[in-house]
């Protein structure tokens, strides 16, 4: 942070406060002299306000202002306050970017008055910032021939040796101002500004010098002592709370760096500072468009402001808008040459780029700036970390480690790095190292519990995979989710022409909370399950409030596996999600279907240029399903225009390092416009296939996020409207006001005669009094076969079915689904009437569409295996069974179930396994289920362990007439 000039102005007024405390009443009186002429201290302190507020228009012109009164008559402004004033003027234009009018005002006041040291240790603190370091130290060096004591001088020093990597030196400088307090801690503690930099610098010396719980307590010294005190002194220092919020987020301490960062917030809402480091803390949380918006804001502000582009290249790093990125790291380098922090954001965007030499030229600059850029290294892994870059990004880490070997966020960086790659082991050593040295630090601390955590998980071994499990919890689990893997493993690698080398490791966290920290080292992530590309994570389906098919989970995750190493990492977002949600197998979701409907014709549709925004940075709630809807289509897109080998092509560009234009231009031969084009068409061909609603519907569609009184109000404009009458109507029927419904009803159907919604509200509530053939004679006038409207012929069908007409049902359901063949409600509605009409085939092509538009349905699949083992049809019956485990393994009776099935069909190996998990399971009537398995065993050949069996349940239940017979049967009497 520089050394602002309201801060020196403050010195100028607040020393004479110290020197009185001290005993120095002379002195005090001298330095209330050089600035208070008369009335200038109230007008100086009003400045100062407005200036800590963020009104710095305001702030200047209460200094021009000042500036004018005192120059009455000519020639009359006395150098103290000539000095104040230049550097209030000067702090109003740093602050909102105009850098050399600031420092043109600094150098001309010098000129005048050659004797203040404040106006040099100002002007080294512009110049730092912007790059220029030898002005910086000439400056540096006036202020300090002046004043050897001067602290902004100082201050600027200490950073100048710390940027060239003279750490030795910079540590030096640090302990000046340790010791300097110590000294002088009386006076010290009354100023305000003082105390800021003390405090700063304290920070840096304790993080060189000071380890484990020293360090902790000196940081937590340096809050509670020196920024707490100096917003004591000067409740409008919004640099003290703002220094806290940066200090808590370089420990990964959100929640208290949000609550400092809003304290500073409320006092200066308009600092580029507060608002690049909230975006920061954003940007930690992976709220992006949060972020944004804070960058935005204050480069509104300060349009020069360094750091603000540098937040917005990591936003756009992030959104995986790399050319963005590079663009906003040009700027920050623009503004700051030599900012290790703005070329480490050049370096990271040219890498994504695949721009090796323009990756290099940034890594040459920061070296020629500094011999040991650990900051450049530091940040460059982050952002190469981050997106997946994991050996660029563990090279950056340990170069950064080796250039300071005492800065905690390297080997935080590179522990994190090896937790996404699963080195867990490395992991912890740098984890216990990092931990040990700085406890202040709350990342480490959470990976440390997590590892600690998993000591207690053990493996579940494959020949391609190790799941990971809370054997206390998980044994079970990870047994059938090691099996399913290895039986999805051919398909996905032959699919994709790739194997992951080595085994690829599967994680079942015991709850969400732990699935967290282990994948952000942060209480909460919105998600259940997680690819690193080498790790996939999963929080078990044991701890989450509803059940979800985890086979699915692993299928989607396992393919980003792939894809990620397939390509190198080089994989856009968007094209390893259409391949994950391709390779899932399920048909597009009815919500997607309702999306495409709406949106296609408007063509509110993502774009290649932004459908990554939709998973990482949605505007609407609906933007991410859309992404992942838009994704797939894209990937289908390509495979119906270009031919089969489409999806394969795109991945060997992607591992060649091509952009996606570059990628379409090379594997297709054509423009990306003409790309889009073609997509856009294909889009308009899908939604054929899915539209069923007709113009009455889509009225009720804009018309749905009408207020009642609006739509009241409409219908006293237009009373002869039967749209408006059928739906004030709707509304009152809604809300069960049928007596209120009924003028409306009957008022459409006669401006309208069989109005559609009109009919359906007049049918509901004809039999909502039981008068079903009174609401079936409304009812079917108002249906049209050439267009059918979804309300009418949704209940015409049921009230078919309840009337007995099932043959009628069917077709109505039939022609409902003839345009959309997924939707749920025409097949639930067709798998009623064939239940009733014993249409036992068309009954289990009912349900399986059923199951197949809902992953996570068990009831449906264990209604299906159930059914195909009534009748004999046993694989079947497995399949479905089978499929009811990837929902829940835990319900003893589905592995009784699936038991049944495999010996039905002669695999009394499998079948044997499945019925004695059911019984560790406890299942109930377990003498039932044991004979069973007694059968098992003998279907087997086993006859000694089926009679063991058939013993063990006669010695419980000596009655039990099943394990009766089949000992009988084993004894020889009754048959084989």
């Amino acid at each position: 942070m520089g050394y602002g000039i309201a801060m020196v102005v403050a010195l100028v007024v607040q020393q004479a406060d110290g020197k009185a405390r001290a005993g120095k009443p002379a002195e005090a009186a001298n330095a209330v002299a050089r600035v208070n002429p008369a009335t200038g201290d109230p007008q100086l302190k009003e400045a100062r306000r407005l200036l800590n507020n963020g009104r710095y228009a305001e702030a200047e012109e209460a200094y021009g202002a000042i500036k004018t009164a005192a120059s009455k008559p000519p020639g009359h402004l006395e150098p103290p306050l000539k000095v104040a004033l230049a550097l209030g003027i000067a702090e109003c234009r740093a602050s909102q970017g105009e850098y050399p009018a600031a420092i043109e005002i600094l150098k001309s006041t010098e000129a005048e008055v050659p004797g203040s040291p404040d106006l040099p240790a100002r002007l080294s603190d512009v110049y730092l910032a912007r790059g220029d370091w030898d002005a910086a130290e000439a400056a540096m060096k006036r202020a300090l021939k002046v004043d050897p004591d001067n602290l902004a001088a100082r201050w600027t020093e200490a950073r100048l040796h710390g940027l060239r990597g003279e750490t030795e030196k910079s540590v030096a400088a640090c302990k000046w101002f340790v010791d300097r307090y110590n000294e002088r801690r009386e006076q010290i503690i009354h100023n305000a500004d003082a105390l800021l930099l003390v405090g700063q610098a304290a920070e840096r010396y304790y993080r060189a010098t000071a380890r484990g719980e020293e360090l902790k307590d000196s940081l937590s010294d340096i809050l509670s002592e020196i920024y707490d005190t100096a917003l004591r002194v000067d409740p409008s220092c919004w640099r003290a709370p703002w220094l806290e919020g940066r200090l808590f987020l370089s420990g990964h301490d959100e929640l208290h760096a949000a609550q400092e960062l809003a304290r500073a917030q409320q006092i200066n809402p308009l600092a580029p500072e507060i608002l690049v480091t909230l975006g920061q803390n954003d940007l930690e949380g992976y709220r992006l468009a949060a972020g944004r918006t804070k960058a935005e804001r204050a480069l509104a502000i300060n349009p020069h402001y360094a750091p603000a582009f540098i937040l917005t290249a990591d936003l756009n790093i992030s959104d995986e808008r790399f050319v963005d990125a590079r663009d906003a790291a040009q700027k920050a380098v623009a503004e700051n040459p030599r900012d290790e922090d703005a070329l480490a954001r050049l370096a990271a965007s040219y890498r994504l780029l695949v721009d090796p030499i323009g990756s290099t030229a940034a890594e040459l600059a920061a070296l020629a700036v500094n011999p040991r850029p650990a900051t450049f290294y530091s940040a460059l892994g982050e952002r190469l970390a981050d997106r997946r870059k994991y050996h660029s990004a563990e090279r950056a880490y340990l170069l950064a480690a080796a250039a300071d070997p005492n800065r905690p966020d390297a080997p935080i960086g590179l522990g994190m790095l090896y937790m996404q790659v699963g080195r867990e082991t490395e992991a912890r050593t740098l984890f216990d190292a990092a931990f040990e040295a700085d406890p202040f630090n709350q990342r480490s601390y959470n990976m440390i519990k997590v590892l600690k955590h998993l000591t207690a998980y053990t493996p579940v071994e494959s020949k391609h995979y190790t799941v990971i499990v809370d054997p206390a919890q998980d044994a079970l689990l990870g047994r059938y989710m090691s099996r399913y893997l290895e039986s999805i493993y051919p398909t996905l690698t032959s699919r994709f022409g790739y194997a992951p080398p080595g085994k690829t490791k599967i994680e079942i966290l015991k709850d969400h909370q732990w699935f967290s920290g282990r994948t952000v080292g942060q209480p909460f992530v919105p998600t259940v399950g997680a690819c690193t590309g080498r790790v996939v994570a999963l929080a078990s389906p044991r701890a989450t409030r509803v059940p979800f098919n985890w086979a699915r989970v692993l299928t989607h995750e396992v393919t980003h596996v792939i894809t990620l190493q397939q390509t190198e990492f080089n994989i856009p977002h968007w094209y390893t999600e259409a391949l994950a949600v391709e390779s899932e197998g399920y048909p597009r979701p009815q919500e997607w279907n309702k999306m495409l409907l709406e949106r296609v014709p408007a063509r509110k549709l993502l774009n290649l240029d932004t459908i990554n925004l939709g998973f990482i940075r949605p505007k609407e709630l609906e933007d991410r399903q859309m992404a992942y809807c838009q994704a797939q289509l894209y990937a289908r897109y390509m495979l119906k225009r270009f031919g089969d080998d489409a999806l394969i092509e795109m991945l060997m560009a992607y591992r060649r390092g091509l952009t996606t234009d570059r990628a379409i231009d090379e594997c297709f031969h054509v423009a990306k416009a003409d790309f889009e084009k073609g997509y856009l068409n294909y889009l308009d061909e899908v939604i054929k296939t899915i539209r069923i609603r007709v113009e009455d519907d889509k009225r009720d569609e804009k018309q749905k996020e009408l207020t009642f009184s609006q739509i009241e109000r409409q219908v006293k404009e237009k009373p002869d409207d039967p749209d408006l009458n059928a739906r004030m109507a709707y509304e009152h029927f809604a809300r069960r006001s049928y007596t209120e419904a009924r003028p409306y009803v009957d008022k459409a159907l006669k401006l309208k005669p069989h109005h559609p919604l009109a009919s359906y509200v007049k049918a509901k509530m004809l039999e909502s009094i039981g008068d079903e053939e009174a609401a079936l004679a409304v009812l079917e006038p108002a249906h049209d076969p050439r267009k059918p409207n979804e309300r009418v012929i949704d209940l015409l069908a049921y009230l078919k079915v309840k009337a007995g007409a099932l043959d009628e049902a069917a077709s109505l359901y039939e022609l409902a689904r003839k345009d959309d063949p997924y939707h749920t409600k025409w097949i639930a509605g067709l798998a009623r009437v064939h239940l009733r009409q014993k249409k036992t085939d068309k009954l289990l092509e009912d349900l399986a569409m059923l199951a197949a538009n809902d992953a996570d349905n068990l009831d449906v699949r264990r209604m299906l295996a159930e059914r195909h083992l009534a009748l004999g049809h046993a694989a079947e019956a497995a399949k479905w069974a089978t499929e009811c485990l990837y929902i829940t393994v835990y319900d003893p009776t589905i592995h009784v179930l699936l038991a049944d099935a495999q010996a039905a069909g002669k695999h009394y190996d499998d079948a044997i396994e499945e019925y004695h998990t059911a019984l560790e399971l406890k299942v109930k009537k377990a003498g039932d289920v044991k004979v069973k398995l007694a059968r098992a065993q003998l279907g087997k050949g086993d006859r000694a362990g089926a009679k063991a069996t058939v013993d063990e349940v006669l010695r419980a239940d000596p009655e039990h007439p099943e394990a009766l017979t089949l000992r009988e049967e084993l004894a020889g009497k009754g048959g084989k």
